[in-house]
């Protein structure tokens, strides 16, 4: 095989890699379940990423015991997510894909941290930071509390449909 023909296909792989990432994305928000979460804003500005809002949810922290966790490393974890009033809350945290029941979503995240004294797991979801358009950073991060839409699809996979400002 000619250097230019190998050349083009590691070329095509790369241009193929990255449409499939964002593949997977579009895929989540066009068939996921819409999910409404409480969001508070942790910070605004990064000089290099430009202005986003990194978000820590109501369900970020989750009690739970009982779980069989290595914590030398990050763990892959499935969070049971159900609908109440306004929001949805965490009804339970499972180290295997735990079979649902009536109006429950299951989303995938990683276990991060466990806080022995509260009993609580620190779960992160891949929904942490969020773009926001120049100037409409620090306007979040003055409102404390703010709204976050998010789809999640059938596999778990979380994305943020949308941003809810009071």
């Amino acid at each position: 095989m000619k250097r230019s023909y190998k050349i083009g296909v590691i070329v095509i792989l790369q241009v193929l890699f990255l449409f499939g990432m964002i593949g997977v994305r579009y895929y989540t928000l066009a068939s996921g379940t819409p999910v409404l979460l409480k969001a508070a804003p942790v910070d605004p500005w990064d000089v290099f990423r430009g202005e986003y809002v990194m978000l820590e949810y109501d369900i970020t922290w989750i009690k739970g015991e009982g779980l069989d966790l290595d914590s030398s490393r990050q763990q892959d974890v499935y969070v049971v997510l159900e609908k109440g009033e306004k929001y949805w809350q965490a009804a339970g945290i499972y180290l295997d894909k735990p079979v649902l029941a009536g109006e429950q979503v299951l989303v995938k995240g990683d276990v991060d941290y466990y806080n022995e004294l509260k009993g609580e797991y620190h779960v992160s979801y891949g929904i942490e930071s969020y773009f926001v358009e120049e100037g409409t950073g620090t306007g979040l991060q003055q409102s404390k509390v703010f709204d976050a839409q998010v789809k999640v699809d059938r596999f778990g996979s979380a994305a943020i449909e949308k941003i809810i400002a009071p």
